[in-house]
């Protein structure tokens, strides 16, 4: 199985939520997710929410620190 680092460096609210989506959609594809997201800067909005639960539900780590880029086999980039 695959471990995908998804790296959200975006401000922008909307690539934000497009960047958590995606992350959704790598599970379906049977990888593990490391979300790295920017401190401070994640928006509140349902939709946002919603993916960040589904992808906790699942067992993948959102808000992994940096460090678990090094135990992934690529990297994803949102910027």
């Amino acid at each position: 199985m695959k471990r995908v680092a998804v790296v959200i460096l975006a401000r922008d609210p909307a690539r934000v939520e497009e960047a958590l989506r995606a992350a959704v959609g790598l599970t379906l594809r049977g990888a593990r997710v490391d979300v790295i997201l920017r401190d401070g800067d994640v928006p509140r909005d349902e939709r946002t929410l919603r993916s960040r639960a589904t992808l906790i539900a699942l067992g993948h780590r959102v808000g992994a620190s940096l460090s678990a880029m090094r135990e992934c086999d690529a990297v994803e980039v949102w910027t």
